[in-house]
């Protein structure tokens, strides 16, 4: 392995242990919710919660770059994801869960941010996409631990799963230590910070793009977050033949997304980033709509597969469109974009959880794939703003 290829080796790492661990919480939900006693309503006021710390994490986190070097921030930041995941697996009461998925956003959003402008900055070093195979490593985890987290804490509890995911960190937080900081070359300048340490880059305008941009990684992450952490309590539902079965909605959603991914940057080669997305999210709202009027175990595990297949590359594609308007400021931008993601993606847990209480989850579903559809018409109307805009 080259020099250059090993940064990329071990944030790939990071990706994967970062989202396994995110899997066998989705997998152990309906073991987590008996242990807790946590009702639907409960899930989804904790959810919103965990989704409010994780944004808010991912916002400040922009700020924090600009003094920590990147790499750093991860290592320390995953061992306090670790930890939070013990407390996470060890609560017997509705506060404690609630308690421990917002420290789990805190860590999560600060880890999240800090890997994709790692991640990004790799991109630009490499002169191709690299990201979206990154993000493919994440999908797999998250298959991985879904089906894993739900086998594990029916079989042995909820708290057998922390010990996975402690498993899963502490090699790549051991790998971090093996790789150089990132050194940041302020622009104007024909020498690199001194150390590594973060510099910050020059105050420039972000623009309306990373504004839109946000809003559609909000709507995708929405739909993520849906598949996620509502499909193994939605098949429970629906008569899965096994209770271990239930987390095979997550499994097979995020095993469609990491098929999808490893082929997502060979893609981008050949495929301008908006038309990818276009149709990426065409087919997540499809996907739901099949949710939506399944009727039984096996429709809905299809559905919840297309989901995977048409959310794949919407987030990295976001997350590289949105780090080239600013390639000098790419944490501020991406922290920016996932603030306006977060007006978006907060109230859909807590919204997710009224509706299904009311009415259904198939209509909660329902709402969802509407969602994915006016952000099909938002990229539609970006892609003809700018070329009308190079045109002239």
């Amino acid at each position: 392995m080259t020099p250059s290829q090993r940064p990329r080796a071990v944030l790939t790492g990071v990706f994967f242990a970062f989202a396994f661990g995110l899997g066998l919480f989705a997998g152990a939900i309906p073991t987590l919710m008996r242990q807790t006693g946590l009702d639907t309503a409960g899930l989804g006021l904790a959810l919103t919660l965990h989704s409010a710390a994780y944004v808010g994490a991912m916002t400040v986190g922009g700020r924090v770059l600009r003094c920590v070097e990147v790499r750093r921030l991860m290592r320390g930041m995953l061992v306090l994801h670790a930890l939070t995941f013990v407390a996470l697996f060890a609560a017997g009461s509705p506060l404690a869960l609630t308690v421990s998925l917002i420290a789990l956003g805190v860590t999560a959003g600060t880890v999240d941010l800090a890997m994709n402008t790692d991640g990004t900055a790799l991109e630009r070093e490499a002169g191709r996409p690299v990201l979206i195979r990154m993000h493919a490593a994440a999908s797999g985890a998250f298959a991985l631990g879904a089906i894993s987290g739900s086998v594990v804490a029916s079989q042995f509890g909820a708290l057998a799963c922390a010990g996975l995911a402690v498993l899963s960190i502490a090699p790549v937080v051991w790998a971090l230590t093996l790789i150089p900081p990132r050194v940041v070359v302020v622009q104007g300048s024909s020498s690199p910070s001194a150390g590594g340490v973060a510099v910050a880059p020059p105050r420039t305008h972000l623009g309306l793009p990373v504004l839109l941009l946000g809003v559609v990684l909000g709507v995708c992450i929405a739909a993520e977050i849906t598949a996620q952490m509502w499909s193994a309590q939605f098949l429970a539902q629906q008569g899965a033949p096994n209770p271990a079965l239930a987390g095979a909605g997550a499994a097979l959603f995020a095993g469609c997304q990491a098929v999808v991914r490893s082929l997502g940057d060979t893609l981008r080669r050949h495929v301008e980033d908006h038309r990818v997305i276009t149709v990426s999210l065409a087919l997540a709202a499809l996907g739901f709509a099949a949710v939506a009027l399944a009727d039984g175990f096996t429709g809905s595990v299809l559905g919840f597969a297309l989901v995977g297949v048409g959310t794949a590359c919407v987030v990295p594609c976001c997350f590289a469109l949105v780090a080239r308007q600013a390639p000098q400021r790419a944490a501020d931008a991406l922290g920016v974009a996932s603030l306006v993601a977060g007006a978006l993606r907060l109230p859909t847990p807590l919204c997710l959880g009224f509706v299904a209480a009311t009415w259904s989850d198939a209509v909660a579903f329902g709402g969802i794939a509407g969602l994915l559809a006016a952000g099909v018409a938002l990229v539609v109307w970006m892609d003809q703003r700018d070329r009308q805009s190079s045109f002239l």
